[in-house]
Order: structure tokens, then C-alpha cells, then sequence
């Protein structure tokens, strides 16, 4: 096994300078920094995290319970933006998934504390409130991707309302007078953002209640949720007849597609259509390709864990809520 001895050797260093490089030490100056990790690097230097935790008031070690994040396709960039994170920081992220037939977020929670977590990450797969056992409270605590109801954790949550308002606001600017929202469970967290976000807009233009229309595309029957876009799509086209459709996911917004071809109509001259997620390869796989707003999953991941650091540094509680900006994905459906 290579020691930080021979390290400090081959890199012509004291020993205690390369132990404050492998600690991230700022101070080292640039030159004998390189000469250090070029030295690590070609003798294939380990160090021993278990002799640094010892040594060290702090442990480096940040927790991550995963509430089914690490089983979501798009939630699961929350999770790489806190392990590029935390790398930058010179900190190690250790991830527990949340399995609801098993461990309970306070089991898991011990977990983190076993290994001298300095701080837990809570995260879950979509934007909702979640409240955590007071066992929580005596660790420094960041939800991200969900939020404590009585504001009394730190979270950091994607900004839905501005995103609403932000796409709207792009088809009203484009010419488009008569838009149709087809949105989520009304009683979801971002369907409700979103709805705000959008009525907004339409207010800041001045466009009468008249010439925009809300719809409901997902049906809840005892608890389980049924997809109704075709249906509701197709009275809304007929009826209503919009200019423009604002879909809820992409999902929504490809079975959209379906129903506008039957009809006849060309998604981006015909009629304008705009979605939420940009979820991995679906709106460029559409003819025309979908415009689409991307959720931030990846800088809550990385804010989650600067806002630990922070708090741990700080010795502050805080509660504060941080709502990261959507970024939208113009294409050509509108």
C-alpha cells in the first residue's frame, strides 16, 4: 500500500504538505499542488478516509435519502448534481434509497448518523410536501425537490409558477390569442404553481377569460390516476378551438400530437404547442420538436449541497425556501 510518506517523496514535498492537499486545503501553492497530485496519481495513492475522519471535527460525509429518486429517469439528475457537487467540495455523498416496504426515513436517518454524516439531504422523485419525523431536527437538514408544509426545514424546490408564466408569456409574445392548459392533477403541488403562473401571464396581456380554457388531463379514482388526454383534447380542439396548447408533461403533449395529426392539423403552423419536463429524448424525437420547459433537477442537486455545507459552517438552522429557475427548450411547436 502507498504511504503519504513516499507521496511527499516522489513529489519532493513534506508529508504535511500533501496531507493538506488530500484535506483540500486551499493554501498550497499551485505549483507543489500539481507536483502532488501528479505524485498520487502515478503511484496510485489512497488515502485513508477512516484515519481522516478520526483526525478531523468534521467527517466530509453528507447523507442522501432517496425517496425513489434513484428509480426516476428524470429525478435521478437530482442525485448527479449532489454527488458533482460534493466533489467539487471535497465532500462524500452517501446515498440510501427509500424503500417504503423497509427502512423508515428515522432508520435511514441513523444510518447517516453511524457514519458522522455532517448534514441530510432529503429528496423526493416529484415537487410535493413532505413532513419529516422530529428525529430530523437534530441534524442539519436540506429537502430538495420537496418542502416541509410548515416552512419549518430548508428546501430547495423548481420555481413552477415562474415557469408557467415564462412559457405563457413566450406564446402570447409569439401571437398566439387563444391557449388551452391541459394540466395535471389539480391537486398536485406543481399543477397548482403552474395554473397560477399561467393565469398570470394572461392577465399581464390582458387576454379575456374567454379566449383561454384550463383542463384537467389526469382522473383520480380512489386514489389511482388515469390519463384522459385523447379524450379531453379532442373536446377542447373541437370546441374550444385553440391556437395554442400548453401541456402539463410531455407525455400529454405526445398524445397530444397523436390527436392534432388525426385531425389534420400541423403542430407549429396550425396550431402552437408548448409542455413541461424536456424529458430525455421525447420532444426532439417529435416532428416538429417539442418546446419544452426543463426542470432544474440538476442544480437543486448541486444547491442542496451547498446549502448543507453552509449550514454546517454556519451552525445556523435555516428554513428558507430556494426556488430554482426552469430553463425552456425552444423548438419548433410554436
Amino acid at each position: 500500500m502507498v504511504t503519504i510518506k513516499q507521496v511527499a517523496k516522489r513529489a519532493g514535498v513534506s508529508f504535511k504538505t500533501v496531507s493538506r492537499v488530500v484535506n483540500n486545503d486551499p493554501t498550497v501553492k499551485a505549483e507543489n499542488r500539481e507536483k502532488i497530485l501528479a505524485a498520487i496519481e502515478e503511484l496510485g495513492y489512497q488515502p485513508n478516509l477512516a484515519a481522516r475522519m478520526v483526525r478531523k471535527k468534521n467527517s466530509d460525509v453528507i447523507g442522501f435519502i432517496s425517496d425513489e429518486i434513484s428509480t426516476t429517469p428524470s429525478s435521478v439528475d437530482i442525485l448527479r448534481g449532489a454527488q458533482d457537487r460534493a466533489w467539487e467540495l471535497g465532500k462524500t455523498l452517501m446515498v440510501f434509497n427509500l424503500d417504503h416496504k423497509k427502512p423508515t426515513p428515522i432508520k435511514l436517518l441513523e444510518e447517516c448518523r453511524q457514519h458522522r454524516a455532517e448534514g441530510v439531504i432529503y429528496g423526493a422523485m416529484y415537487h410535493q410536501p413532505v413532513e419529516l419525523p422530529e428525529t430530523f431536527d437534530k441534524q442539519p437538514t436540506v429537502m430538495v425537490n420537496c418542502f416541509d408544509p410548515n416552512v419549518e426545514r430548508a428546501s430547495i424546490v423548481p420555481d413552477d409558477q415562474q415557469a408557467a408564466y415564462d412559457v405563457t408569456m413566450q406564446l402570447l409574445n409569439k401571437g398566439y390569442k387563444r391557449i388551452a392548459f391541459l394540466n395535471l392533477n389539480p391537486e398536485i403541488v406543481a399543477a397548482k404553481l403552474r395554473l397560477a403562473g399561467f393565469e398570470q401571464a394572461l392577465q399581464e396581456f390582458n387576454i379575456e377569460q374567454s379566449n383561454y380554457l384550463v383542463e384537467t388531463v389526469e382522473r383520480v379514482i380512489d386514489g389511482h390516476t388515469s390519463d384522459v388526454t385523447r379524450e379531453v383534447a379532442e373536446r377542447v380542439i373541437e370546441e374550444f378551438k385553440p391556437d395554442a396548447i400548453l401541456c402539463g408533461k410531455d407525455l400529454v403533449a405526445l398524445r397530444l400530437y397523436f390527436v392534432l395529426e388525426h385531425k389534420g392539423l400541423r403542430v407549429g403552423q396550425d396550431i402552437g404547442v408548448a409542455s413541461f419536463d424536456d424529458w430525455d429524448c421525447i420532444p426532439q424525437l417529435l416532428v416538429p420538436a417539442l418546446s419544452s420547459v426543463a426542470l432544474p433537477y440538476y442544480q437543486m442537486g448541486r444547491a442542496a449541497v451547498s446549502r448543507i455545507v453552509e449550514m454546517v459552517g454556519d451552525k445556523q438552522v435555516s428554513t428558507h425556501i430556494d426556488r430554482v429557475k426552469c430553463q425552456i427548450s425552444s423548438r419548433e411547436s410554436f
